[in-house]
């Protein structure tokens, strides 16, 4: 009996160098930053600084730590279960384990002993505080830790790693880029799959299908909606709504290729070109699009990309879609920093990647409030900017 292939892993493990460079770098900043360490408790981090990678993190029970410190080898304090793993993931040497889990002390004698004997010239360790970030360990061990470690002071982390991540090196680049590329070819070849009388999740099970056999590793994020003439949120679904001719029918993907993300949408009309109005919104949006794409380069701000779709598409039209930005960051998470909204005003370098998400809102045939959705993958080049994800077509497909 024939079984199914997988395609080969498309990318060999990065190189201890380019995690030897992550780490230097977060030494610049935590100097700046007056710290003399980071400790970090989170699953992206956690790989980022050290290429651990266990799928361990889906379970609340056992914390990791790893210590990045100003001016010492980084050493991880783990449970022994995972020891390993860590060993045949990581490049870390240092490996302090206990048996988890013991919640009266679980790891927190180790991590309090690694940061006292830390060099000390600030007398600061940042912890994943801020914006976007979390404390994965219980509140009441970091009450504790505090207390064992002072006059140490524990504070927030998250401008070094955000500034870290925000600038992706090629072999991140490429991870995404390949990403991208296994979903555009999937989408392209959806339009001919399904048409009326299909459901939402027959769809999108279709492609989860496809995309997982052209050599993705996993959809995590996978939103449908339809209705007639538009549809009411792109945060919801697939569900069994069966599709209809005359519907518009939308599918938002975050697929991971070895850890990266890519994230975009595509638009399809069932059974029935679109109204007038759906295809004249949908220009706009196209052309929205093709705006931000030519204005996007170095030294240009988040904030001047919103701007330009928003001049492109009319800001009445912004404002009814309640999209709130039009675009953020992309990268071992399926959304990062920074945001391209009014209020951002972090300036565009080479080596981010980010989406391009603009939206607009409109009243369907059935009187309800409707939104139009486009979104793609760029990274920002030394001259301008790389669609990563392959244009969508100008013109919304017809299935069915």
């Amino acid at each position: 009996m024939d079984r199914p292939r997988f395609p080969a892993r498309p990318f060999e493990p990065f190189a201890q160098e380019e995690y030897l460079a992550r780490v230097e770098r977060a030494r610049a900043e935590m100097d700046r930053r007056r710290l003399d360490a980071l400790v970090i408790t989170t699953e992206l981090n956690f790989r980022y600084f050290s290429g651990f990678d266990s799928q361990t993190w889906v379970s609340p029970t056992r914390p990791f730590y790893l210590v990045v410190p100003a001016s010492a080898p980084l050493h991880a304090i783990i449970p022994t279960g995972s020891l390993v793993v860590m060993r045949e993931t990581s490049w870390v040497e240092d490996i302090r384990t206990w048996p988890a889990p013991v919640p009266e002390d679980d790891g927190i004698t180790l991590l309090a002993d690694a940061i006292r004997a830390l060099p000390r010239r600030h007398g600061g360790v940042g912890f994943e505080l801020g914006h976007e970030m979390h404390l994965r360990m219980p509140v009441t061990d970091f009450l504790r830790l505090r207390d064992l470690v002072g006059p140490v002071e524990l504070t927030d982390g998250t401008p070094v790693t955000r500034r870290l991540r925000m600038i992706k090196s090629p072999g991140e680049i490429a991870r995404i880029r390949n990403a991208a590329h296994i979903v555009c070819d999937a989408f392209a070849t959806l339009a001919a799959q399904f048409g009326p009388g299909d459901s939402e999740r027959d769809a999108c099970l279709r492609l989860t299908i496809d995309i997982l056999r052209r050599g993705a590793d996993r959809s995590p994020y996978l939103v449908a909606a339809s209705g007639p003439g538009g549809y009411e949120t792109i945060n919801i679904g697939p569900t069994d709504r069966r599709l209809q001719a005359g519907d518009i029918f939308i599918i938002d993907t975050g697929t991971v290729v070895d850890g990266y993300f890519c994230d975009f949408d595509r638009n399809f009309a069932v059974g029935a070109a679109p109204s007038d109005t759906v295809r004249r919104l949908d220009a706009a949006l196209f052309d929205a699009t093709e705006a931000a794409l030519a204005f996007a380069a170095p030294g240009v701000t988040c904030h001047d990309i919103w701007l330009t779709m928003a001049r492109s598409l009319g800001e009445e039209a912004v404002r009814d879609s309640d999209v709130g930005r039009m675009g953020h960051g992309l990268g071992l998470a399926v959304t990062e920093p920074p945001s391209i909204h009014p209020a951002d005003a972090t300036v565009l370098e080479p080596g981010m990647v980010l989406t391009l998400e603009p939206g607009i809102g409109f009243r369907g045939p059935d009187g309800r409030k409707k939104v139009l959705v486009h979104e793609e993958n760029f990274v920002v080049t030394e001259t301008g900017c790389e669609l990563l994800s392959k244009r969508g077509a100008r013109q919304m497909p017809i299935v069915g």
